[in-house]
């Protein structure tokens, strides 16, 4: 007797942990989704990738251009990695700072071509990216068909949960979001063959994440796998889940140690230096701190129809919009995953409800309420988890929720695909029609109810009652917009419920049906997507007519006076002086110039204590006693100004440069201190009766076997050197004096004079001094971290390990694939 094996049958027993067996797969040639996934990508970067428009987004202009520009010269140049940066807020740490993924392998793509041209690049190769590495997920790990994975891989990429962060500049969001279904495919592997060199392979997909250098997202990535390692430990109900989980957990310790050399060294200063520790001193963490920037109701409406939230990034082609009417302060980004997969998620939860899918679809639920945050009592549980209370933004999560719902999408067009070649599920079928009747059925009379106004008056009455009349009016604005959004959900859901109409009756193959929700899916997404790029492409266009690529006449003339003398710092004075600044934050520090403040956001503490934050607010109250005691020496501003101590230097095109004849040199020589600890130092620094010139202000008296400083002392300083990681200076003076040095002090810096070590102290709050000797002599600073040093050799150590792991068994595998086999006979 013949047993009849269905089409279902073949795919149950293709899922995770069996052998493959998809006979479908030949429907489309294994180069599909390369060429659909690379065609999909030019066509959404078709500014960037085509027309030379760079893709910087908000952030991007802010801060993150400047610390790739920074790190991509200064390696073009020496060939090295810089340490130190001494261009923003007096000096702070290169590596320790964070400036973004300057360990992650497709950055190096930046030390051959210019870092604006790369913004572009990585964003949309990122993009591709997630497509190929969804469909991977999919095809290789879940199992699935070529054709739902590709609808799948497509719905993810296209997702603008992942697109619309190229807007905001949220390029490390997006590398993770990339790198997500890679690492869940790695973990499946791992998991599946239970090979200690595919646990390897998983560890090394996990440092290639914090390699990113968004920890955040990173570290909700690691949720996500784990989750899913412990799923399918359960699943496979195998005798040695306790070994499993332990090589799981020994695998994800070594991935972290590979990448140590990223986040080991940031660890201390952070808790230490930097102004974020400062702020967690002061109360300025908690949870309301941590909730910032949730999710809120409004947007999880988006979810389904993304006009629901109001209009978000703006292009010159649509009409002016209203805005953004939700709860949050800003919003330049979406969380829209598409609706056609969400469509088929209800089929699979009435007509097939697996583990599988109940899996993802709890993922995507989790997601959801976490991202969520303050808006529901259940963000204080989320707050006990360790490491949440350290970030800010819950909703970066979000990328947790597109992929789930990429892979549920995916699981639903191969479940439909298999009714359609399964001749016995004809219950099944009709099942999957009344499903998507019943879903069409409800859009229709949402955007009835959209349209006549009952929805949102409802919302606003029940979820929304506080709303105040400016968010009110951009809601009553964007009511056109809301109904339309309304219109085109109820009309992809009658595409979807059409096409399996059709499909279901025979009129088209089930091929044909996938590709058309392939098609409908993108159109939808592209919808959303393409207002983020094509806002992003206008904004850079702007860009191009700024100082921000392109130095002008003023900043030209004062990288002359750079090059002609002794080192100083500049000050755009239009902030302070309210007079509408011409230049970006950290526009004269791209170009080379060292400035008095700028935007980062690790900053050292101190220095930003001393100068009033990134507006430089003590430099007014101070009348301009903060510029003379941190080498201030040229102030820029829009228009003449009349100051008994400024003197004019150039009159540009734009704006004036003024020099502060009263600002100290960078590095000079004093006769006398005073103990002054804590903040109480800053007010005495910036007092009118306080002689900076002659007085250095210490934390803690000076060692008493050191020669004390001498009033009155005659000093001669040249600089020798004055590179990025190290300073050389001749000093000569007629008595013992301390050496102070106008840039940060930072324990990372050591000093010599003549070569042997000096003791370096921390002098008027934050920057250095050493105590030198009657005489001429050569003092030296040079920057040396044992935090990075040690980083660094951890990385290698775990990734020799790995590598070893990794060898280890492709040699065990040719070994046993080589070895003679012998057959018996009875």
């Amino acid at each position: 007797m013949t047993t009849r094996r269905t089409r279902r049958d073949t795919v149950a027993a293709s899922r995770p942990g069996r052998a493959p067996v998809t006979p479908a797969s030949g429907m489309l040639p294994a180069w599909t989704p390369v060429l659909v996934y690379a065609a999909v990508t030019v066509v959404l970067f078709r500014e960037f990738l085509l027309f030379g428009t760079t893709a910087l987004g908000r952030d991007s202009i802010a801060l993150s251009y400047f610390a790739r520009n920074f790190y991509t010269e200064f390696v073009q140049t020496f060939q090295r990695m810089p340490h130190w940066d001494p261009l923003l807020f007096g000096g702070l740490p290169f590596v320790e700072g964070m400036h973004g993924d300057i360990f992650y392998p497709p950055s190096l793509a930046m030390f051959f071509v210019n870092a604006a041209t790369m913004w572009g690049l990585k964003m949309a190769l990122h993009v591709f990216l997630a497509g190929m590495f969804t469909y991977l997920w999919l095809h290789r790990g879940l199992r699935l068909d070529r054709t739902p994975a590709l609808f799948g891989g497509l719905v993810y990429m296209m997702g603008a949960d992942l697109v619309s962060l190229v807007l905001p500049g949220g390029d490390g969001k997006l590398f993770v979001s990339a790198l997500a279904p890679l690492l869940f495919w790695l973990t499946e592997r791992a998991v599946a063959s239970r090979r200690m060199r595919d646990f390897a392979i998983f560890s090394l997909g996990l440092a290639l994440v914090l390699f990113t250098s968004h920890m955040q997202a990173a570290y909700y990535c690691v949720w996500g796998v784990s989750l899913y390692f412990m799923f399918r430990v359960w699943q496979l109900k195998r005798g040695d889940a306790l070994k499993q989980i332990g090589v799981f957990a020994v695998a994800g310790v070594l991935g972290v140690g590979a990448a140590a050399v990223q986040f080991l060294p940031p660890l201390e200063y952070l808790q230490e230096y930097s102004h974020r520790a400062d702020r967690a001193e002061q109360g300025e963490r908690g949870y309301a701190w941590s909730s910032t920037y949730s999710l809120n109701a409004e947007e999880v409406v988006s979810l389904v129809v993304p006009e629901f939230v109001g209009e978000v990034a703006q292009t010159s082609t649509t009409r002016p919009p209203a805005g953004y009417w939700g709860k949050n302060p800003l919003k330049l980004n979406s969380e829209y995953a598409g609706l056609v997969p969400l469509l088929l998620i209800p089929v699979l939860l009435v007509a097939r409800r697996t583990a599988q899918v109940w899996f993802f679809a709890g993922l995507a639920l989790l997601t959801i309420l976490h991202a969520l945050a303050g808006s529901t009592p259940l963000g204080r549980l989320f707050y006990l988890i360790p490491g949440v209370s350290l970030f800010r933004s819950w909703s970066i999560i979000i990328f947790l929720y597109g992929l789930a719902v990429a892979t549920l999408g995916a699981l639903g067009a191969q479940q439909l695909q298999d009714w359609l070649i399964d001749g016995r599920a004809d219950a099944d079928i009709a099942r999957a029609r009344r499903t998507l009747r019943i879903t069409t059925g409800v859009f229709a009379v949402l955007a009835l109810l959209a349209t006549s106004g009952v929805l949102t008056s409802a919302w606003t009455a029940v979820f929304y009652r506080d709303i105040d009349p400016g968010r009110q009016a951009a809601l009553a604005a964007n009511m056109p917009y809301i109904s339309a959004g309304f219109w085109i959900a109820f009309v992809l859901a009658l595409c979807v419920a059409g096409a399996w109409e059709l499909a279901s009756r025979r009129v088209i193959p089930a091929r044909a049906l996938l590709l058309l929700l392939a098609v409908l899916a993108a159109l939808d997404l592209y919808r959303v997507d393409r207002p983020f790029l094509r806002h992003t492409a206008l904004m850079n266009e702007q860009i191009g007519q700024t100082t921000l690529l392109r130095p002008d006449d003023v900043i030209e003339q004062l990288q002359r006076l750079r090059d002609d003398g002794d080192p100083f710092r500049v000050m755009d004075l239009a902030g302070p002086l309210q007079m509408g600044s011409i230049y970006n934050q950290n526009d004269f520090a791209i170009h080379g110039l060292e400035q008095l403040t700028g935007h980062h956001g690790n900053e050292i503490g101190r220095y930003r204590a001393l100068v009033g934050g990134d507006g430089a607010d003590n430099l007014l109250l101070s009348e301009l006693r903060l510029a003379n005691v941190t080498n201030t020496v040229y102030f820029v501003a829009p228009a003449r100004l009349q100051h008994p101590r400024m003197q004019e230097v150039y009159a540009g095109g734009r704006a004036v440069i003024y020099r502060n004849l009263d600002a100290l040199p960078r590095a000079y020589v004093v006769g006398s201190t005073e103990i002054v600890e804590g903040d109480a130092a800053i007010d005495r620094l910036l007092s009118p009766d306080f002689d900076a010139a002659t007085t250095a202000i210490l934390a803690e008296p000076l060692p008493t076997d050191a020669a004390a400083p001498q009033a009155g002392a005659r000093w001669n300083i040249t600089w020798l050197e004055r590179a990025t990681d190290s300073h050389s200076l001749q000093v000569t003076a007629d008595r013992p004096a301390l050496l102070v040095i106008l840039d940060n002090y930072y324990p990372a810096w050591r000093a010599s004079i003549d070569g042997a070590a000096a003791p370096i102290h921390r002098a008027n709050h934050t920057f250095r001094a050493v105590v030198v000797p009657a005489g001429t002599h050569t003092v030296t600073f040079r920057y040396d971290a044992a935090s990075l040093r040690t980083g660094a050799l951890l990385s290698l150590a775990a990734l020799a390990v790995l590598l070893g792991v990794i060898a280890g068994g492709v040699v065990s595998d040719r070994r046993r694939a080589s070895a003679p086999t012998t057959a018996t006979t009875a």
